[in-house]
């Protein structure tokens, strides 16, 4: 069953494969420009984790900001921020965050974080226009993209943008083994740099959480 799965997740990739879609690069060209590598973007957003093979579904809201290459997630339960070196990641219920040195090389955390992507997405991504759908109440261009680099923790994004000002509103991902996320943009904007600080977890803040350092 879990192989069917997986071929079930690649069809739709497959059929990508070999094709950049010029009818795309208007959108997928505004997308690379609002995520200039040269300012601070700060992105809220609903969410939507669905596990297909056990048939859960988790919501709830996030933030991300991100500049240059680094970033920091908060979806609440938990918090990851990323300074360029190092990556933390903090579980508040559990009260531990865990410490490490990601090689950027690594297939698995250069996919970890599909925004950033979009930012080189012709190097990246395959990718075409599907054309008009409707999303979430909204009529909406769908685009779907599909990782260059084969071996990374997801399968295909999609992206929605808003038939009335062409501006990106819907992210989904299809992770492999079955579990699918859509993202919601509320706003997206430019803001001032947050400071070195702010990508970087800070026991100061956190005095009760327990620091446990990877190994790599």
């Amino acid at each position: 069953m879990k192989r069917l799965i997986i071929f079930a997740l690649l069809i739709p990739a497959m059929n990508l494969m070999g094709q950049k879609d010029p009818a795309a690069e208007k959108f997928l060209n505004k997308v690379a420009k609002d995520l200039d590598p040269g300012e601070a973007i700060s992105i809220s957003f609903d969410y939507e984790r669905e596990d297909q093979q056990a048939g859960t579904t988790i919501d709830g809201s996030g933030s991300l900001v991100l500049m240059g290459e680094k970033y920091k997630i908060d979806l609440g339960e938990a918090i990851i921020w990323f300074n360029g070196e190092k990556q933390y990641s903090l579980q508040t219920e559990i009260e531990e965050v865990y410490v490490s040195t990601p090689d950027p090389d690594n297939k698995e955390f250069m996919f970890t974080d599909p925004i950033r992507l979009l930012r080189n997405y012709q190097q990246e991504f395959k990718y075409r226009l599907i054309g008009e759908k409707d999303f979430h109440g909204k009529s909406a261009t769908e685009i779907q993209l599909y990782p260059e680099v084969l071996g990374g923790p997801f399968a295909l994004l999609k992206l929605y943008f808003s038939r009335d000002n062409g501006n990106l509103f819907a992210i989904v991902i299809r992770h492999k083994e079955g579990i699918l996320y859509t993202m919601i943009l509320d706003e997206m904007e430019q803001v001032a740099s947050p400071g070195e600080d702010f990508f970087r977890f800070s026991q100061e803040e956190y005095p009760n959480v327990d620091v446990i350092e990877l190994l790599n």
